[in-house]
């Protein structure tokens, strides 16, 4: 079930708003947010459930394991323990069709059982693997560190990581700014914020139906007619992806927070205006933040961040990145999007007191980042390298200088919103609806009307990873 459903806002929604009323605070509540929350996860794959179920049972235990031991090695071991089965079932699922069958030769040699490939070849990647065992892999890392202490009631920690609004796609929250707030909402001790709740997921619903899917349409037309070799629709093409998985991603944030504000829950922001950022750097500061902020805090900081030299920062900065494309997705292209990116910042990081960077004006700097950002949108995109070549190719004329298969009225579309988007304050800095009853009542009125005229409804993007 989709968050952009009319089964999800109209039915699944109000029967968990009004349980969660009408349930007595303490144990009860809990038990309808666990209900709710895996009933809208379960999907048409009863598995998936055991799975998560599996994970944050073996993740509550150990976390209580490191806090009891007793010396630093028993703590250490402990945290080994949870970090390799977390990263091995998401290895196995998301990495298992493109690395098991390699090694199959290795396994046969060495005498070691190896998987069915039929059984991999059937492998579906459960939804939303990558975010909540990277939630549940900072719980336990924060618990070692002693940033926090464990929970100790174990239908509390399953909602932690199963709570519905930001179960499938994030944002990825730490243990110390979600657990106190549900806490709250269990004892019955938060308040609902009715009006800016709706007014996020209205706005939500409208950036994915009207701008994010639409984008889509016109990106796949091009890539379904292998239109994308001149000039414009190349740079149509990059553009136009860069646009869809913003808003697709961004619709998916704003809804779940708004689900979180109707339960008086305040969920991280994931977005601030990234292409709007003057710099690389920026933009990373800007975008899916909760994910970005998450490779620095567990793996840019402890590989020893900025204190050990440029070089050294270049070298974590690549291995960062590298990594970070990785957790997208089990393809070579998803590597590459983050090697580049981790170059891009590096060599930021080398110039950035340098005068050409310190005197380029903000208007140019913004341009040149939203271009190299969307020339690696590429890779990201597509899989195929000879595609690749091709769209870059034509990015510099190389295929001649025709508008290929875009319409004057998608382009003119997406300039308009990328015109929004580099103008608009994001939704963080001015809140949706805050000019009054007559824009609330606006963006209702347009999400409704979007809903029940889209016959089509497309999974957001993010869910595959």
């Amino acid at each position: 079930m989709l968050f952009q459903s009319i089964g999800f806002l109209f039915v699944l929604l109000p029967l968990f708003l009004v349980s969660l009323r009408l349930a007595p605070p303490g144990t009860a509540r809990g038990l309808v947010i666990f209900f709710f929350s895996y009933l809208f996860y379960s999907g048409n794959e009863p598995f998936f459930l055991v799975l998560l179920l599996l994970s944050s049972t073996l993740d509550f235990f150990t976390a209580l394991r490191i806090d009891r031991a007793v010396t630093p090695w028993g703590r250490r071991g402990w945290l080994i323990v949870t970090l390799c089965l977390n990263l091995g079932l998401l290895g196995f699922f998301k990495y298992g069709k493109m690395l098991l069958p390699k090694l199959a030769p290795l396994g046969d040699w060495l005498g070691l059982p190896m998987p069915d490939p039929e059984l991999l070849r059937s492998l579906v990647l459960p939804p939303g693997i990558s975010f909540y065992t990277f939630q549940s892999m900072a719980y336990s890392i924060d618990v070692y560190r002693g940033h926090v202490r464990p929970e100790r009631n174990y239908l509390s920690f399953l909602n932690y990581l199963a709570y519905l609004p930001q179960l499938i796609a994030g944002p990825i929250e730490r243990y110390a700014h979600l657990s106190a707030q549900l806490h709250a909402l269990v004892e019955g001790k938060t308040r609902p914020n009715w009006s800016a709740g709706l007014d996020r997921i209205a706005l939500g619903v409208i950036q994915k139906l009207l701008i994010a899917d639409h984008c889509g349409l016109i990106v796949n037309a091009i890539a379904d007619q292998g239109r994308f070799d001149s000039l414009v629709s190349s740079w149509t093409f990059a553009f136009g992806f860069g646009l869809q998985i913003y808003f697709d991603f961004a619709a998916y944030t704003h809804i779940a927070i708004g689900l979180g504000l109707l339960m008086g829950v305040e969920l991280a922001e994931n977005f601030l205006s990234p292409y709007q950022a003057p710099n690389i750097q920026e933009f990373w500061r800007r975008w899916h933040l909760s994910l970005s902020t998450w490779f620095k805090d567990y793996l840019y900081f402890p590989l020893g961040g900025s204190r050990k030299g440029r070089i050294r920062t270049v070298f974590n900065l690549l291995v960062t990145f590298l990594l970070c494309g990785l957790w997208h997705g089990a393809g070579w292209n998803f590597i590459v999007w983050g090697g580049l990116h981790g170059a891009l910042v590096g060599g930021y990081t080398l110039m950035r007191g340098t005068r050409l960077v310190t005197r380029m004006p903000r208007v140019v700097a913004i341009a040149l980042t939203l271009v190299v950002v969307h020339v690696c949108w590429v890779w990201f995109r597509l899989h195929d390298p000879e595609k690749i070549l091709v769209v870059l190719k034509g990015m510099i004329g190389g295929h001649g200088l025709d508008n290929g298969a875009v319409s004057p009225i998608d382009g003119g579309f997406l300039v308009l919103v990328m015109a929004g988007t580099l103008l608009l304050p994001n939704a963080a800095q001015r809140w949706p609806g805050s000019a009054g009853w007559w824009e609330s009542t606006l963006l209702l009125g347009v999400a409704l009307a979007a809903l029940l005229n889209i016959p089509q409804i497309a999974q957001f993007i993010y869910f595959q990873f």
